[in-house]
């Protein structure tokens, strides 16, 4: 079963930023010091921690990599204005977001391209998101990418309100897995490091994936989640910064040719090791390693055409503030 789906844009945009190793002689190093990194300890984000701390890249690079767990966005964007973390997994738009609203954070590294899924229960007869008018949707974040053009989507191509018209529960992934598991969702929005455990369980079926969604409304694809650092952190210790971006970017060559630490992560996760395979045949394809100056062009595109379907209040902004991200730290 294959739940992603390449685009030719995608294919032309990302060719050259897939592979791309810094054309320095030298490795970055850092100060030794300590970059505190808030990410989700149960999805794709916790891959290539998992793997920079098995294979202490981070001591190869100079640095201290601490990881603090969060599932909830708005400790993230607590924790980014206490200065009580350097580094965040984010989307885009909600760095785009932060950013409008004055608190300075930059993408420095890119991470994945849209790959999260829309599931149903296994007997549902839904076939499209005009089915799901009067219905119950789960999804783990109303200011996220992916419910935001769910909207967009629903409201170009089928001619309704997504938020007025269904009834919203908002919730960790874990408990819109079970709401749904139990009969109290007719859909939801679900990360793609347990969508392949539901379906080879006979739990839930696939409606649609992030790139379909992206595929109707006629958009290029474009980095979806982004290692994003505290502006004033990086540009103090912008040796740390590069040293985080080489271990990333290592962690990520090390996923895309190691099967095993895939297997060992998802033996953590408790997924079972089918689901985990399956898992990763489909997220090595969405891995992006470094930015490039065209995906700012994409990302702004996407930016208007979101605006104009979802609207200012879905999206948060009325514009794109002046970057989402920098290439000053790769190395």
């Amino acid at each position: 079963m294959i739940l992603t789906r390449r685009l030719a844009m995608a294919a032309v945009l990302f060719a050259g930023a897939l592979f791309t190793t810094g054309a320095s002689a030298e490795a970055p190093m850092g100060d030794g010091g300590t970059i505190r990194l808030m990410s989700n300890p149960v999805g794709t984000q916790s891959y290539p921690p998992y793997v920079i701390d098995k294979f202490k890249l981070d001591e190869k690079y100079g640095f201290k990599l601490e990881v603090i767990p969060f599932t909830n966005p708005q400790a993230a964007v607590a924790a980014l204005q206490s200065a009580s973390i350097e580094a965040v997994v984010q989307d885009w738009i909600s760095v785009a977001r932060l950013r409008n609203q004055n608190i300075p954070v930059i993408g420095v590294a890119p991470f994945l391209a849209y790959v999260n899924t829309v599931l149903l229960p296994p007997d549902s007869t839904v076939t499209t998101l005009a089915d799901l008018k009067g219905k119950r949707l789960g999804t783990y974040t109303k200011t996220g990418f992916d419910w935001i053009i769910l909207q967009a989507v629903a409201k170009q191509q089928y001619g309704f309100d997504l938020a007025k018209e269904v009834t919203i529960q908002e919730g960790a992934p874990s408990l819109l897995r079970g709401s749904m598991e139990q009969g109290q969702l007719d859909a939801t929005l679900m990360y793609n490091s347990l969508t392949p455990d539901m379906i080879l369980s006979g739990k839930a079926k696939l409606l649609m994936t992030i790139h379909d969604v992206v595929a109707e409304l006629g958009l290029a694809e474009a980095p979806f989640l982004m290692y994003a650092m505290r502006e004033d952190y990086a540009k103090a210790n912008p040796a740390n910064a590069k040293a985080f971006v080489a271990a990333y970017q290592e962690a990520i060559d090390i996923l895309l040719s190691d099967p095993v630490v895939w297997k060992e992560q998802g033996q953590n996760m408790k997924l079972a090791p089918e689901a985990t395979e399956m898992f990763r045949e489909n997220a090595s394809k969405e891995f992006i390693k470094a930015f490039t100056p065209a995906m700012a062009g994409v990302l702004d595109q996407t930016f208007k055409v979101l605006l104009e379907t979802a609207g200012p209040e879905t999206m948060g902004m009325t514009a794109m503030p002046d970057a989402v991200f920098t290439l000053d730290y790769q190395p």
